[in-house]
């Protein structure tokens, strides 16, 4: 009896519980224990799939700070890293009126303060998550402790570098910053939809297409339908705009204007065949697996 109290429905043996749950990616097994929740944090991460598995666990000590309470340290491996963190275990009962019943005094979780630039999308160890923010800042978000966690950002136009984050010790804040930047097929995509927008800009057959980034003033009198064409499209990079957005540009292109004009002055008829300079900047947003263009005032 000495000896199960001491091992198995020990401190120790309940430690042991905890993260042997863990290392099978049992979320909802950990969870179940005493002590264990997320700590008013966001709990988005503490689910099975983003555990990345715990291995060579062992117990260190178990230093008992009274009847009732014991710090318990473990060691344990994990992709990325290894380590020890201590536990601290307190009694909360009897199990089958014999054994005491342990729970954390405080739960097993650390503060991912997750700074995630320009987009709220991330994945955690390859699970696609988010911060749900609208706005630039941080999300507070629990994690399992122990636990190794690879950050990163990978979507269709948009990638970040991963990050490794180690969290060894409950209740710890660990900083993590994920910068989301374009990927290779941002550019040319951009630059697909940039030439679509254009194209279909020429079909409108007046002098200032509507939604358009170019146009052109003339004081005469129209004596036939304005045709439009592009000579040199705008070379454009997408930038970040405000959180959650992408902006290109102003970057300059040059559209041709073709159209028979009638002088005020004496009625005779002549024809407006120039190069029309334009400043192109363009709002882009996400659409399904493509991307969508809206020209923007090149000076806002």
């Amino acid at each position: 009896m000495v000896a199960l109290n001491a091992t198995v429905f020990g401190p120790g043996g309940f430690v042991r519980i905890y993260l042997d749950a863990l290392a099978r990616g049992d979320a909802e097994g950990a969870l179940g224990l005493p002590g264990v929740d997320a700590a008013g944090l966001d709990p988005s991460l503490l689910r099975g799939d983003v555990l990345a598995g715990l291995s060579d666990i062992r117990q260190v000590s178990d230093v008992s700070l009274g009847a009732d309470r014991h710090r318990v340290t473990m060691s344990w491996a994990a992709p990325g890293g290894d380590g020890t963190t201590t536990f601290e275990v307190e009694r909360v009962g009897t199990r089958l009126g014999l054994f005491p019943e342990w729970g954390f005094a405080q739960s097993p979780v650390a503060e991912l303060e997750l700074q995630v630039l320009h987009d709220p999308r991330y994945t955690a160890n390859g699970v696609d998550a988010s911060t749900g923010r609208t706005s630039e800042g941080t999300a507070a978000v629990a994690v399992f402790v122990p636990g190794s966690y690879r950050l990163a950002h990978d979507s269709t136009y948009l990638r970040a570098d991963a990050i490794r984050v180690i969290a060894d010790e409950p209740g710890a804040r660990i900083p993590a910053r994920v910068e989301v930047e374009p990927g290779p097929a941002f550019a040319p995509a951009l630059a697909t939809a940039v030439s679509e927008h254009l194209a279909a800009c020429t079909e409108q057959r007046v002098l200032f297409p509507t939604g358009c980034p170019f146009g052109e003033t003339i004081a005469d009198r129209l004596a036939s339908e304005p045709e439009w064409s592009i000579e040199h499209e705008p070379l454009l990079e997408p930038e970040p705009g405000p959180f959650g957005s992408w902006i290109a540009g102003p970057a300059p292109g040059t559209a041709h204007l073709v159209v028979d004009v009638q002088s005020l002055f004496d009625g005779s008829i002549s024809t407006f065949d120039q190069d029309v300079p334009f400043q192109a900047r363009y709002g882009i947003r996400f659409a399904g697996d493509g991307l969508a263009v809206t020209a923007l005032d090149p000076a806002s």
